[in-house]
């Protein structure tokens, strides 16, 4: 828990990219035999697919292994995919816990990410800082004590910041909020459909079943209520992480 701890990194690790490399070698060849086997695609075209396929999974593979977060004693350094990003301790505004959007679709994916905030307030996720790899809270106690000790004594807060991160998450949380009746609404007409292949539904539940019932008004009405009631709780009754004051 000192600074004296540092540098730190968290990172993918082999075992990760040496599974994503086998997986890769494994599924290469079955999903590109339909297209090689179809002797209607140009020999040109079939060269030009397999090559972009390969070398966006090599690309893919090759930024995971690279992707990182770096602690020092000057700050942060992360790498994500497209780039990377550097934040002195004395620009960092906040170090905080949030939930995953993705976490719904991911069955094994992290639930809980951590961010950073800039003095600008834009927020950049710490690469390989979640609760699926590390244990967060331990990880997130270690950040935030380097951080109020390396900042140095003329650190302030940006004045309006902390309601605006409370803001954006509330937000963040309503939209996934709101994809929750969409999927149920989706759910519903398949399950709809397969049962109306084996006996008549009433009319009533036929119409409400119905895609223009269901992604038309029930969709819409269930989706803007749970987007509104989670905001509203996240925003004005929830629990909120504290914020730092100098």
């Amino acid at each position: 828990m000192r600074p004296r701890a540092l540098p730190r990194e968290y990172r993918s690790g082999r075992g990760r990219t040496a599974f994503a490399v086998i997986t890769t070698a494994l599924a290469a060849p079955g999903g590109l035999t339909p297209l090689w086997t179809d002797d209607s695609i140009p020999a040109w075209v079939k060269a030009l697919v397999t090559g972009a396929v390969l070398g966006f999974a090599a690309w893919l593979i090759t930024a995971s292994a690279r992707a990182a977060t770096l602690v020092d004693h000057s700050g942060l350094q992360v790498r994500g995919f497209l780039g990377t990003r550097r934040l002195a301790w004395k620009d960092i505004q906040e170090i905080r816990v949030e939930v995953s959007a993705g976490a719904v679709f991911q069955e094994n994916g992290a639930e809980r990410l951590a961010y950073a905030y800039g003095p600008g307030g834009r927020r950049v996720q710490l690469m390989y800082v979640d609760d699926a790899r590390v244990h967060l809270d331990s990880e997130i106690a270690f950040l935030r004590h380097t951080w109020h000790t390396l900042r140095g004594d003329g650190w302030e807060p940006v004045a309006g910041l902390a309601d605006r991160i409370r803001r954006g998450e509330a937000r963040r949380l309503a939209l996934l909020a709101g994809l929750v009746p969409a999927i149920f609404c989706v759910f519903l007409l398949i399950l709809g459909l397969i049962v109306d292949l084996f006996v008549d539904l009433p009319d009533g539940l036929e119409t409400v079943l119905s895609p223009l019932i269901l992604f038309g008004v029930i969709m819409p009405v269930l989706s803007v209520g749970a987007a509104s009631l989670a905001y509203w709780r996240r925003r004005f009754v929830g629990q909120h992480q504290p914020f730092d004051t100098p």
